[in-house]
């Protein structure tokens, strides 16, 4: 078979997905771009959809100001045809163990029905073997080369179609470049196995093998670890802005399912149907909200709703946590933003409705939202990692270090400072240094805690400041709630009348 040494064969300076596996372009790090985590980086299916939905992201900004898309268009294409060139390269080692396999079981059929006198017939096909093996170490090469191409066909075909590039429509766009891969591969491959009839049955079926070669997928995730198992998280990747990317791996199973069905469509209208397949997103059903069709329902419009954002908590070893966004500073819905929002927000304080377990260390935290209108928001998870703390492992509260902007917000609530941490205890503190609201543990001029004593209301706006004349260097971060509701109880009254 072709083996990543033996590609070394091939002519200097083409482009080797085996041996050089990491020739990747790196994602934009903005706001609003997803970026793999590093030991998720090996999955090239999850790494084309990570590429989709950011430059369609991108490509909508652009398009709103009445800009360009082709230099785009270019850049992302070049970092597709890089990680699709890692698929061709796994997909064409797979094809030759399974030609491998097949022709030494053909070779063992013609001896027996020959009685061992075809082997004058076995050593005529020496020649159609080497080159078979030759050939295919350069196919390798030359699809690579025509990805790009195919890369910048597919990105311009959904620009303008696609407005909101949701898990489904990227999953398409994969889908249309694996039929075009699996394609390119049948059709180089079937002039070299003409000669093989002999010991390969006619029957065989490249397309049919390579739509079902699931496990291709996890030939490059060895190829680029060196054989070096790797855990992954439940979740992928993050948004620069503060939300959690591809919290689901794609279905490389269901990519592949639709792609049959796509290339197998009846109504195959035009040249760039008959070569990717027919697929919803390059046209314009995907806009309308009810719109269902073989592949399924995928909706790509503008959101009809959106709702609070919602905390991911992620990491550390543990798991089990779960908290509560509070949003503050709300002011009404301005220009720019959707219809379905009224209200917007910062995110001033989470709510810890579930502690978790088990943190061995401090776990990520991720706020997002379905309309992806907020960004900005950071917080921090506060672990109890004393060991004789009957919560150790347990998160005991999150801090906001960002709060962010343009959160939706589905109704207003009365807030309040519930508590505070103390991230940095200062120096020079003073025994009369006070903080208002809050009752101060002070020890060799150190600040250990800050103890609230009265309630203390807010609109989200909460810093912390010690009145001190002495003192410098703490920080001191609020927890922010929302206010518990005080019963009025109440109280007789016996009034002693002389």
């Amino acid at each position: 078979m072709a083996t990543a040494a033996a590609l070394s064969n091939c002519p200097m300076g083409d482009y080797n997905p085996l041996l050089n596996p990491n020739t990747n372009a790196v994602d934009n790090a903005d706001n609003g771009y997803c970026v793999l985590l590093a030991q998720c980086e090996q999955d090239p299916v999850q790494r084309m959809i990570n590429k989709v939905k950011n430059f369609t992201n991108d490509a909508q900004a652009i398009l709103a100001f009445g800009g360009s898309l082709s230099e785009d268009i270019e850049l992302a294409a070049e970092v597709l045809k890089n990680v699709a060139g890692m698929l061709v390269g796994a997909l064409v080692n797979k094809l030759m163990d399974e030609l491998k396999e097949r022709m030494e079981k053909g070779i063992n059929s013609l001896l027996k029905a020959t009685q061992g006198l075809g082997i004058s017939e076995i050593l005529g096909l020496e020649g159609a073997v080497s080159q078979l093996s030759k050939q295919a170490i350069c196919l390798i090469n030359k699809i690579t080369k025509g990805l790009k191409k195919t890369a910048v066909d597919l990105l311009s075909g959904i620009v303008g179609n696609v407005e909101n590039m949701v898990t489904c429509a990227a999953e398409q766009f994969v889908g249309g470049f694996i039929n075009n891969i699996i394609d390119s591969i049948a059709d180089g491959f079937k002039p070299l196995l003409e000669p093989l009839e002999k010991i390969i049955p006619v029957g065989f079926k490249i397309i049919d093998f390579l739509l079902g070669a699931i496990d291709a997928i996890s030939a490059v995730r060895e190829l680029l670890s060196c054989g070096e198992e790797k855990e992954c998280p439940t979740v992928n990747g993050f948004f620069v802005g503060g939300d959690i990317c591809n919290e689901e791996k794609p279905s490389v199973r269901s990519i592949l399912g639709k792609a049959s069905i796509a290339k197998g469509a009846s109504n195959l209208a035009n040249d760039f149907e008959r070569q990717f397949g027919k697929w919803d997103i390059f046209g314009d059903g995907t806009s309308l909200a009810d719109y269902k069709s073989a592949l399924g329902s995928c909706y790509t419009g503008p959101p009809l709703s959106c709702g609070s954002p919602t905390i991911s908590i992620f990491g550390g070893g543990g798991a089990g946590a779960v908290g509560k966004v509070i949003l503050g500073n709300v002011i009404d819905n301005t220009e720019g933003l959707s219809d379905v929002v009224s209200k917007v927000g910062s995110v001033v304080g989470v709510e810890v409705t579930n502690p978790g377990s088990g943190y061995k260390t401090t776990p990520f935290i991720s706020i997002s939202d379905d309309c992806n209108h907020g960004y900005g928001g950071y917080a921090k998870a506060n672990v109890d990692f004393d060991t004789k703390s009957p919560t150790y492992g347990q998160i005991k509260s999150i801090t906001i270090i960002s709060s962010g902007v343009g959160y939706p917000i589905d109704e207003e609530i009365p807030l309040g400072v519930a508590d505070a941490v103390i991230e940095n205890s200062g120096s020079n503190y003073g025994p009369d240094d006070t903080l208002d609201g809050f009752d101060l543990t002070i020890d060799n001029g150190r600040i250990l805690s800050a103890t609230l004593n009265s309630v203390i209301p807010t609109d989200g706006d909460v810093t912390l400041r010690v009145n001190t004349s002495t003192g410098s260097g703490a920080i001191i971060r609020p927890i922010i709630n929302s206010l518990p509701v005080v019963e009025k109880k109440l109280q007789s009254v016996i009034d002693c009348i002389e």
